[in-house]
């Protein structure tokens, strides 16, 4: 009868003790704010070998504050970088235990992000396959740039240590429903209608701009411009 009651008292201490962690987590939600639309998603866990130069980020580090919009909700001032390597837009939080944590934003949410002054929206591009691109104009017509990296061994070296490349940019057109890609002046100005070329020609001459390395307010500039035209 005694060992009965002894069993029958761990079975009741189990039961308290799982319901005080439960709602000891709902709790610290409560206090710290986890939104469940912000702090979901895949823990984060890529590392480099030891040794390898550069950085999978666009930027080096962690080391400014940006803005994302998932499902229409903007999380303002958040701590993020973009993984360009892997595509993925890392989110790092310090959790209510004061641990640091890192998750890869969920794909199926992100809509937008903000880093440093650059705008970034997910949508599907010419293969129809959902990815990352800075966004340029405030109108119908934009102009967007994918970025990437590759991580490449090192062959002068016989240690087989790695690196990563340096940014590189694909730039697209859109126009309506369609995406055209370019890479110089004259791709760019053969993008638009024949009956406009030659009005974005001259605006190109005369501000000077060369589309492979002009600044994002340049190109900004020169998109609205067109819509502008095209009103």
């Amino acid at each position: 009868m005694n060992a009965f009651r002894y069993f029958f008292f761990l079975i009741i201490a189990a039961f308290c003790l799982s319901s005080v962690c439960a709602q000891s987590a709902d709790n610290e939600n409560s206090v710290y704010g986890f939104d469940p639309l912000l702090y979901n998603g895949r823990i984060y866990y890529f590392f480099p070998k030891p040794g390898t130069k550069g950085s999978q980020y666009l930027d080096k580090d962690f080391d400014s504050k940006g803005a994302i919009t998932l499902r229409g909700v903007p999380y303002l001032n958040q701590n993020i970088s973009y993984d360009i390597y892997n595509q993925l837009l890392v989110f790092k939080y310090v959790n209510a235990a004061g641990s640091t944590n890192m998750i890869s934003i969920s794909e199926a949410w992100l809509e937008a992000f903000e880093l440093g002054s650059r705008h970034f929206e997910t949508f599907a591009g010419l293969d129809s396959t959902k990815r990352i691109y800075q966004v340029l104009g405030n109108n119908r017509e934009k102009i967007v740039y994918r970025f990437s990296k590759e991580l490449m061994l090192d062959s002068f070296k016989s240690s087989g240590s790695h690196y990563f490349s340096e940014v590189k940019k694909e730039m697209f057109l859109l126009l309506t429903d369609k995406t055209i890609p370019f890479k110089n002046n004259r791709g760019f100005i053969k993008a638009f209608p024949p009956e406009d070329q030659d009005l974005i020609k001259k605006f190109i001459r005369l501000n000077k701009i060369n589309v492979k390395n002009a600044s994002d307010g340049q190109m900004r500039e020169l998109v609205d411009y067109y819509s502008i035209i095209n009103r």
